[in-house]
């Protein structure tokens, strides 16, 4: 899982780890990707952060947030 590496201990408490993995998890499964496998899941996982470091907490609405950009864009 993206958010269990050692980059991002120390950075992050296991709380907001916690918080980053469930919402990267849940936009996976919106989106329909693997969240192992999938070709671009370093670059979700960095949108994952890029909008919890925006001020938003909440891994069901950085999920949506997410999946609604994803969905626009293609």
């Amino acid at each position: 899982m993206p958010f269990t590496k050692s980059d991002y201990l120390g950075s992050y408490t296991p709380s907001q780890l916690d918080t980053l993995q469930s919402a990267y998890n849940e936009v996976c499964h919106i989106l329909n990707r693997c969240p192992l496998t999938d070709e671009n899941r370093e670059v979700l996982a960095r949108t994952v952060i890029r909008v919890y470091e925006q001020g938003q907490k909440d891994p069901h609405i950085i999920a949506r947030k997410i999946a609604e950009i994803e969905e626009l864009l293609f």
